[in-house]
């Protein structure tokens, strides 16, 4: 996974956040690491937390919220609403 220099700042902070108020250390080093973050941090109750995940979602392009959602990550359908994010049944050629 690559992300935008401002999504590895978000990802940072909600790791700072989730170990604060849950006691759960996430290092950012792998997929599964990071996976295990934003799952935390779309169940938590914390406005801050939530702040910071939807901030997240956000910046994500069309193909990382697809692939999140598919691992059964929850993206409210606001951010998958993103333009690119809905297949037409028109052929682009």
């Amino acid at each position: 996974m690559i992300f935008t220099e401002t999504n590895i700042y978000i990802l940072s902070k909600l790791a700072a956040l989730i170990r604060r108020d849950v006691g759960t250390r996430h290092r950012l080093n792998s997929h599964e690491t990071i996976l295990a973050l934003l799952y935390d941090a779309a169940q938590s109750s914390d406005e801050r937390i939530q702040g910071y995940y939807y901030r997240f979602l956000e910046n994500l392009s069309p193909e990382h919220l697809i692939g999140f959602r598919t691992t059964g990550l929850r993206i409210p359908d606001q951010y998958m609403r993103k333009s690119g994010l809905l297949p037409t049944p028109i052929s682009r050629q």
